[in-house]
């Protein structure tokens, strides 16, 4: 989050911004998927007596809306700002540099998602594992690896094509998909 906020900083880039404004929401929701999971394993109290293992699916729900809210709905405001004052991507290999990066990492992490999701899907397919799965914590983690890898690969074509066309709209383009995924 803080390179690409450094980046976006240099380049101006809008899918830039789009995309420290998503590392800045994954990593509060790392938080919060944590919080979720250390309170549903808390045993029975007099006040709960079921327990609280319903706290997951909160947390869960507070994560989708945060990157609802934080990543995409300003991501996509963001995108119109853009396209209605195009600046050029100042020093776009610094940006290819970091969202290159940042690709690999993510799609690192995705690999332990899917690994993750192979071993609970119990041979059904990974959309069907998905749709019916009970384990909130791994199809929040596993979505937003995806959704992550995608606005990092939009990010990146939006840089690239802007800066081999010089058409800034490209980089506009690129924040208002990321705001849509």
């Amino acid at each position: 989050a803080i390179s690409k906020g450094v980046g976006a900083a240099i380049t101006g880039s809008g899918a830039m911004l789009a995309e420290t404004l998503h590392s800045l929401s994954d990593c509060v929701n790392q938080v919060l998927l944590l919080v979720g999971l250390k309170q549903s394993k808390r045993p029975p109290t007099e006040l709960y007596p079921l327990g609280q293992g319903r706290s997951l699916y909160f947390w869960s729900f507070m994560v989708a809306m945060l990157l609802f809210l934080g990543g995409g709905a300003y991501s996509i405001y963001e995108g119109v700002h853009k396209l209605r004052h195009p600046s050029p991507v100042d020093a776009p290999y610094i940006a290819v540099g970091i969202l290159t990066f940042g690709l690999i990492l993510e799609l690192w992490s995705m690999s332990g998602a899917i690994k993750a999701v192979n071993e609970r899907r119990a041979g059904r397919s990974i959309v069907r594992y998905l749709k019916e799965s009970k384990d909130s914590d791994l199809v929040v983690i596993f979505g937003e690896d995806f959704a992550a890898c995608l606005g990092l690969a939009i990010a990146l074509l939006a840089v690239v094509l802007s800066w081999i066309t010089g058409d800034p709209m490209y980089d506009a383009l690129g924040t208002l998909g990321i705001g849509a995924v």
